[in-house]
Parts: structure tokens; sequence; C-alpha cells
């Protein structure tokens, strides 16, 4: 896989979470709960999913 393709996969991994982050924090908690960690959910939550997608893309993108 191209290392464009891991960084759109990223991305969108990126953007999944952050879209389910933003509906259980609210707008404007978001992005606090993102930064001081707690925005990762609860084991088996659709929060928890779409965050280990998104650390699994990250880490194949930063991946050389």
């Amino acid at each position: 896989m191209s290392r464009l393709r891991r960084l759109q996969d990223s991305t969108e991994a990126d953007r999944a979470w952050m879209s389910e982050v933003k509906a259980v924090f609210g707008e404007r908690d978001a992005g606090m709960a993102r930064f001081h960690g707690r925005a990762t959910g609860d084991p088996g939550s659709r929060l928890r999913e779409l965050y280990d997608r998104y650390v699994k893309a990250r880490e194949a993108y930063e991946a050389r």
C-alpha cells in the first residue's frame, strides 16, 4: 500500500473518530476530550471501535 493511501486512510479514520467524539462529548468539548485522552471510549463502544481504527491507521501511516 502506498504512503499516500495510508495517509488517506489515517485521515478518514481520524474524521470518523472525531465525528463520534463530537456526538458523545458535544461540539464544544470534543477537542478537549481528545486532548486530555478522554475520547477513547469504553471497550466495546462505537467510540472505542473508531478510536482503535484511527490508532491502527495512524501507526500504519507512520511506519516506514
